[in-house]
């Protein structure tokens, strides 16, 4: 499901509206500015795909910020779009935030290693440890972004964190809720859409205590494809408004 064109279908056991009233939410979630939380017992290459689809089609102008702590610079690459498909060159519209244990670049032209559509493209590693300097360098990348575009309109602007595991490891969850509800506010204010990869099932522990800070949440699983004719699903969770989305193919 693209978060440009959403087509979900409601539950089985849900009432008639349930879909006009999900697609109803999409769009005023995309108009006013939104934070996903992306979750499910799957491989990480479906976390790499459904991360590409919410940062926006290959053809459309978009902004994407990535922040990444244990994402590799091929899942990088690969979520990001066609540098021949997409409207302006990717060193002009994205920007990388470097957040691991032991900064390595990501974009490094001289590394062997690096995925040639990732080169040219700026990239920041955060120098403070804590979980501050990774708030205070998305919120500045957001206020930059934002001066920098000639305007953002509604979900022009994509962020993503990717992974939350190695922060809520260390920081513990409650620590990291606060982290998205400071980064949220600004992706808010600037009607920009941001998606947070947790690759835990999506009844944990710390899945939960994350979920109140979201506006949705985007379930990922895996289907044999001789059964399905696809080899992924997802569904959206809309706990504040008792909305679950029947799974569909990813």
């Amino acid at each position: 499901m693209s978060t440009d064109q959403p087509h979900p279908s409601r539950a089985d056991d849900g009432p008639p509206d349930d879909l006009s009233a999900f697609i109803g939410l999409l769009n005023e979630l995309k108009t006013t500015g939104c934070n996903l939380l992306v979750v499910g017992d799957a491989p990480r290459e479906v976390f790499t795909r459904a991360s590409g689809r919410l940062l926006g089609d290959d053809d459309q102008l978009r902004y994407r910020l990535l922040a990444v702590t244990d994402a590799t610079p091929r899942s990088i690459a690969e979520r990001l779009p066609d540098p021949d498909a997409a409207p302006r060159s990717l060193t002009e519209t994205t920007r990388i935030l470097n957040h691991t244990g032991a900064p390595r670049s990501v974009t490094a032209a001289t590394d062997p290693t690096t995925p040639p559509e990732l080169a040219g493209i700026r990239e920041t590693c955060v120098a403070d440890p804590e979980l501050r300097g990774l708030q205070s360098a998305l919120a500045e990348a957001i206020d930059e972004t934002e001066n920098r575009a000639d305007r953002l309109r509604p979900a022009d602007l994509r962020v993503c964190l990717d992974s939350l595991g190695p922060l809520i490891d260390h920081y513990g969850p409650d620590v990291v809720r606060r982290c998205i509800d400071a980064v949220g506010g600004h992706v808010r204010d600037r009607d920009a859409m941001a998606h947070y990869v947790l690759a835990n099932a999506y009844d944990s522990d710390p899945v939960q205590a994350l979920a109140p800070g979201v506006d949705a949440i985007i379930e990922l699983r895996t289907v044999d494809p001789d059964e399905y004719g696809h080899d992924a699903q997802q569904r959206w969770h809309v706990p504040r408004r008792d909305i679950t989305t029947e799974w569909t193919p990813l």
